[in-house]
Order: C-alpha cells, then structure tokens, then sequence
C-alpha cells in the first residue's frame, strides 16, 4: 500500500453550514449532485394533510456564495429548486404580495 503524495484537504464549513448535515461529509442526495454545505433545515406544513415545503442554504459553485434549496412535497409528487439569494428574496417579496392580497385572512387557520 502506498501513501498518496499529497494529504486530503481540509473541509472549513462557513459559518452557516450544519456540519451534521453537511454534504461535504456525507454522500449527496442524488449521485449526480455535487457535495456540497448543507444548512440548517427549516420545515413548513405537514406531508399527509395539504404538502410539506423544507428550505436550506446549500453552498454554490463559486465558494461563500450560498444558495436557498426549496423541497415542496405533496400527496402528487416531489419538486425542488435551488435559488440566488436575490432569486429567494424575489419569491420572499411574492409571498408577501399574497399574504397582503388575502389581507391576512387564513393567518390564524392552523
């Protein structure tokens, strides 16, 4: 057996990588994606009843650039989209349209 001639390199994990759920230290979801920093998971919505949407910052290709990952989950499938911090902040900004639309009607429907 021989050494390889240079070490493995060292990962540092930015400050909002969850290193328990980092894709730098477990294999990707799919085999064709990259691994990558995972974050921290935020759930809204339940499976079973009307969908489940879990959003979590990924690392991009150029290093310290994040990327907003949103899975939506329903009772007809799975979708998801990795999006720029300025194409998150534009969905953000549309929820925010609807919910002044409803005029905060179904805000305490839980």
């Amino acid at each position: 057996m021989t050494r390889p001639s240079k070490p493995a390199p060292v990962t540092s994990h930015p400050d909002w990588c969850t290193p328990e759920r980092c894709g730098y230290l477990v294999p990707p979801v799919m085999a064709h994606m990259a691994r990558r920093h995972r974050g921290h998971m935020l759930r809204v919505g339940e499976k079973r009843a009307s969908g489940l949407v879990v959003t979590y910052l990924i690392s991009a290709e150029t290093p310290g650039a994040p990327l907003v990952c949103v899975h939506a989950s329903c009772r007809a499938g799975n979708a998801w989209a990795e999006l720029s911090l300025s194409e998150a902040a534009e969905l953000v900004e549309q929820l925010r349209g609807l919910l002044a639309q409803a005029g905060g009607q179904g805000a305490s429907d839980e």
